[in-house]
């Protein structure tokens, strides 16, 4: 081969490996998990009271909120985003979960992505429970609500002492979260 041939042949590899460095290191961190359903329903150790209720969260219109403005016997966290299908297809269960429990329980969705793509989404899906942005906190959310794992959905139910008593990682069901919540109430 000549010399402007192996020129040729390296400036290839070098371009197909600078592509494949870019596309693995630009692609969206979170797992996102349609098969793996793994739950824990064993009452977590409260980081403390007054710790997770300081947590802040920042809604779809930038407004910062604490957990502990809801004062609702049970919290259900949950991780979202409009791109993950498992996700949408829970969505009509946490509807139907605010809207039966609406003074017993209070959903705060936690969305990876942007305020409009999330706004849009729930207004979409009419999602009647208000959703915060993960944006730049992604690992303190995961580290306090116990998604080791990182994947999406993950949902973490918390009861009136703040303490976390069922996470779930992957779709949950309507009727996993209604017997989950039966045993809080």
């Amino acid at each position: 081969m000549t010399r402007k041939g192996h020129l040729l042949t390296l400036l290839s590899l070098l371009c197909i490996a600078g592509g494949v460095f870019l596309f693995y290191f630009t692609m969206p961190q979170q797992a996102v998990t349609d098969e793996v359903q793994i739950t824990d329903s064993q009452p977590k150790k409260p980081i403390a009271t007054e710790s997770i209720e300081a947590i802040p969260f920042i809604d779809l219109e930038g407004k910062t909120h604490i957990l502990g403005d809801w004062k609702q016997p049970v919290l259900i966290v949950n991780f979202w985003a409009p791109w993950c299908v498992p996700c949408r297809r829970e969505v009509p269960a946490l509807i139907a979960v605010q809207k039966e429990f609406e003074t017993q329980v209070q959903i705060l969705g936690l969305v990876f992505d942007s305020a409009e793509n999330a706004a849009s989404f729930a207004t979409d899906y009419g999602m009647n429970y208000p959703s915060f942005l993960a944006g730049s906190q992604i690992s303190m959310y995961s580290a306090v609500f116990g998604n080791r794992s990182g994947a999406l959905p993950f949902t973490a139910i918390i009861d009136q002492a703040r303490t976390i008593r069922y996470t779930h990682t992957g779709e949950l069901s309507l009727s996993i979260l209604r017997e989950e919540i039966s045993k809080i109430l």
